[in-house]
Parts: structure tokens; C-alpha cells; sequence
């Protein structure tokens, strides 16, 4: 590759992009697992609620019934933009391309992905902060979720105080089972995944995993483990004794991060023939639109 003084600037950004991309496909890994990731060239909306017209009635061979459908909360999600830049001079580059590109663009993506990845943890740490609301004015996680849009709708819980142990996951997968849907079918979920805080960790390794089959600290046979398969993730904004339980498909569906413009790098030439600046750019929202696919405990 020919570089030198007329056209370094050129030259160097294709590598910084390669190296952009390459980490901040690594970093959006760790929230694919957790929630789902969308890209679109408008605002996105989600309707909360899982159900339709509710049970259909029998016909009498003549009247057909109108079906009312109960309403659910529109979620709107609006990215918002976010930009930085970072400069490289001629000098660094013209004795090591190839690193030179490397620092600018894995820095850049860090901050980009880091960014990003602290949002989708304060997504759920905030899920407990009554500020931060959803479609139904609601937090994350509260007490007093309607079921619906009606004025005198019925409300729900998907929040506690029980410390993280295998006895309280298996209860709240209980109490969940007997959701309803905003129209009054049942509440159909796979509860096979959970998020904790740094510090319970290590109790996800006794109870999860094919090692532990057997209740952890029990030697009979018949001391099965109900929850041995299943998964979990570290939520690092997550106070010590914080964790939740969810549907992991159901999950990607209804907590979302939504692009505008995924993250990506743009060459900007300045007035100075020595200096290159590259400006890491994103537009993207974190947010949700059905609080039923997840339960959080937030104990004393």
C-alpha cells in the first residue's frame, strides 16, 4: 500500500473501519444474548400486550359476535444521536500503520460498544427507579402494571424482595405462570434465563449448568435440581443482591435496542495535512414494551 504525505488519510481509513467493526460486533455479543437488536430508518413502535380478541364466543347459527379487543401501550422508540471524535497524526502513522489503526479504531468502537452496553445494563438496574418509565408509565419492574389500557383495569406485580436462591426462582416462575394477557388468556412463558448481579454469579455456577442435576449440597438420588438448564447474565450496574428472571425469546421480542444508524466511523479531513480525524457516530434506543416477559427482585 502506497503512503506517504499526499494520501496517508486515505489510505488509513479502510483499516480503522476494519477494526471498528470487528469490536463492535464483539461488544453488541454480549447484549444479543439478552435482548433483541433491530435496525430501522424510522421510528419503531411496539403495542404492549400479548394476547387478541379474547375468547371467541359459540354461534347460534345466526349472530356472528363483534369482538371487542382490549386495548394495550403503544412504545414508541425514538433513537437518540451520539458522536465523538479522535484525531491521528501523520508522524504515529507513517511508523506504524498498522497499529496506528488498530488503537483509533478499537478505541473508537469501545466507546462506541461501552456506550452502548452500559446503556443496556442501566436498562435494567434502572428497572427499579421509578423515573424511568414504559409505555404504561410504568418502571420495568413494579407492583402495579395495568393489564390492560381500560380505565379499570386489573393490575400486576412483576417485582420482590426475595433473595436470589433456588427456591425463589422456581416461585416466581409460579407466580408468573399465573399471568394473564391483556385480553385474559393465560400467560404462555418459558422462564429459562436470568439475570444477576456480579456478586451472585457464583451461586449461577453451583445451581446452573450440567454439573448440577443434583440440588447443590444434597447427595440423594432423588434430589433433582428444577432449574439446573437454565442460562444467565451478568447485569454489572446491578446493586450486589439485585436479579431477575425472564423468557429469553420472549425478551428479544419486547426489550429492545433500536438503531437509526448502527455504530460506524467517519473520515473527516482536517484543515491540517498531518492530522486525520475520525468521528465514531450511533443513533440508537434502549427501551420495552411489555413488562410481563420479565421479573425483578430487588432485596433489602
Amino acid at each position: 500500500m502506497s503512503f506517504d504525505i499526499t494520501n496517508w488519510r486515505d489510505n488509513l481509513f479502510p483499516i480503522v473501519t476494519k477494526y471498528f467493526d470487528d469490536r463492535v460486533i464483539k461488544r453488541q455479543g454480549i447484549m444479543e444474548k439478552v435482548i433483541g437488536i433491530e435496525t430501522t430508518n424510522r421510528y419503531s413502535f411496539d403495542e404492549y400486550g400479548m394476547g387478541g380478541f379474547g375468547e371467541i364466543p359459540d354461534y347460534d347459527g345466526s349472530l356472528i359476535t363483534e369482538l371487542n379487543r382490549k386495548k394495550g401501550f403503544k412504545t414508541t422508540y425514538v433513537t437518540a444521536e451520539k458522536a465523538g471524535r479522535a484525531l491521528v497524526e501523520y508522524k504515529a502513522a507513517k511508523f506504524d500503520l498498522s497499529g496506528e489503526s488498530k488503537r483509533a479504531g478499537n478505541l473508537l468502537a469501545d466507546s462506541c460498544g461501552l456506550t452502548q452496553l452500559m446503556g443496556f445494563y442501566r436498562l435494567f438496574s434502572n428497572g427499579f427507579n421509578a423515573s424511568y418509565v414504559g409505555g404504561d408509565a410504568k418502571s420495568l419492574f413494579a407492583s402495579d402494571h395495568p393489564v390492560n389500557s381500560d380505565p379499570d383495569s386489573a393490575t400486576f406485580s412483576n417485582t420482590g424482595t426475595t433473595a436470589f436462591s433456588i427456591t425463589a426462582i422456581t416461585a416466581t416462575q409460579t407466580a408468573m405462570q399465573r399471568w394473564v394477557t391483556y385480553d385474559g388468556f393465560p400467560f404462555m412463558c418459558e422462564l429459562d434465563v436470568v439475570l444477576v448481579s456480579p456478586e451472585l454469579e457464583p451461586l449461577c455456577k453451583q445451581y446452573f449448568g450440567g454439573n448440577a442435576k443434583l440440588l447443590p449440597g444434597t447427595a440423594g438420588m432423588n434430589d433433582n435440581n428444577p432449574v439446573f438448564d437454565m442460562k444467565y447474565a451478568v447485569i454489572k450496574t446491578f446493586s450486589a443482591k439485585q436479579w431477575a428472571i425472564g423468557d429469553s425469546l420472549m425478551m428479544k421480542e419486547h426489550i429492545k435496542m433500536v438503531h437509526g444508524t448502527k455504530p460506524m466511523v467517519i473520515p473527516q479531513k482536517t484543515p491540517n495535512p498531518l492530522i486525520q480525524e475520525f468521528v465514531g457516530y450511533m443513533d440508537y434506543v434502549l427501551g420495552w414494551s411489555e413488562p410481563k416477559v420479565i421479573f425483578g427482585h430487588n432485596p433489602a
